[in-house]
């Protein structure tokens, strides 16, 4: 499917070249194309449009969803392209330009760009939008967000940590404020409590999601004051704060997608996030027609909200003693898992 990725990729250098932007095309977008004042290739293929506020290569939520456009790509025969708005300058015109030139979807991804696709998605009523990680309900025919309740998956993590944590001092590093981000604090802390009541969370904004190396100074600050067990949840940032585990022999617990092969001895485990395959679904609907408006929820009921467990832990990390409890640790994990699913343990989305 390289040739339909090729075609519509003409169109992610024509938005570069309108916006004067530095930041290139996705991946699949060929040197030396031409710029196009439309996608339409008149191959009668569905064109979708990803757009990301947070950088390609994170090992993270970023990567999960240009994964799932190359599977749609695949499976479906879509034209597709993933654009990397960086800039909250960027977040409008980029869905403006997509929705204008010929796009049957654009993906519009985290909270950052509600005010974005409310005023774009009203401009272009036959064009469908997706908001992923969203909770607005925007009240429009042709927009679903589709909301994520990290903050249950935070509270697990939050029990993980204080679990293994000796001293009882958990970091929390993460890459700006809105209130899933304040949400996940409040599950991390209530949860980290619930089995050691003197446990204590710093948390430290490093004001960006794109840079390891600030992610990897916050980190080594942590560790410094004694904190042994860091909750990434910064997209590439936590990229750097696995490198300060691996410097220290600390440990780090991941956000969005399994980041274990990176540092088996010090991951614990990771947050499961379905953004991926919440892009997926959307183009699936797109395609089979039935796309509906609204907002959807992923959680840990509807199997859409999980972690991953580094299950080769026992064999690399270096402390005997963390070896000797990790299946208790494991077993308490599970435990407050299966209750948040069957609703026996309901973790508050908290934002104050």
């Amino acid at each position: 499917m390289k040739r339909t990725a090729q075609k519509f990729a003409a169109l992610a250098l024509a938005l570069t070249l309108a916006l004067g932007l530095l930041s290139g095309c996705g991946p699949d977008a060929p040197s030396g194309s031409s710029p196009a004042q439309s996608p339409d290739t008149g191959s009668g293929a569905l064109k979708v449009a990803l757009v990301l506020t947070q950088s390609l290569g994170d090992s993270g939520p970023a990567d999960d969803m240009n994964n799932a456009m190359k599977r749609a790509v695949e499976d479906f025969g879509i034209e597709s392209t993933t654009y990397e708005a960086l800039q909250p300058e960027q977040y409008e015109e980029s869905l403006r330009n997509f929705a204008q030139n010929g796009c049957d979807m654009v993906v519009a991804s985290f909270p950052g760009m509600t005010e974005a696709v409310r005023k774009v998605a009203a401009d272009f009523p036959d064009v469908k939008f997706v908001h992923i990680y969203s909770a607005e309900d925007y009240g429009l025919d042709n927009v679903v967000s589709v909301d994520f309740a990290c903050w249950e998956a935070n509270y697990v993590c939050g029990v993980a940590a204080a679990l293994v944590s000796e001293s009882g001092q958990i970091g929390h590093i993460i890459g700006g404020e809105d209130n899933t981000i304040r949400a996940n604090y409040h599950a991390l802390v209530e949860g980290a409590q619930s089995v050691n009541s003197a446990a204590a969370v710093e948390q430290i904004n490093a004001g960006t999601f794109d840079d390891p190396a600030k992610g990897k100074e916050i980190a080594l600050s942590l560790y410094g004051k004694g904190v042994d067990v860091i909750i990434g949840d910064a997209g590439k940032v936590t990229l750097g704060i696995i490198e300060a585990a691996k410097e220290t022999g600390n440990y780090i617990i991941g956000d969005a997608s399994d980041h274990s092969s990176l540092a088996p001895g010090n991951v614990l485990m990771d947050t499961a996030l379905g953004f991926g395959a919440a892009v997926y679904d959307q183009i699936s609907k797109l395609v089979d027609g039935t796309f509906s408006a609204g907002v959807g929820a992923a959680n840990y009921a509807n199997g859409g909200i999980a972690t991953t467990k580094n299950i080769s832990l026992a064999e690399n990390c270096t402390d005997e003693a963390l070896k000797g409890r990790l299946d208790e640790i494991w077993d308490k994990v599970a435990e407050i898992e299966g209750q948040i699913a069957d609703g026996t343990l309901v973790v508050e989305k908290v934002t104050q």
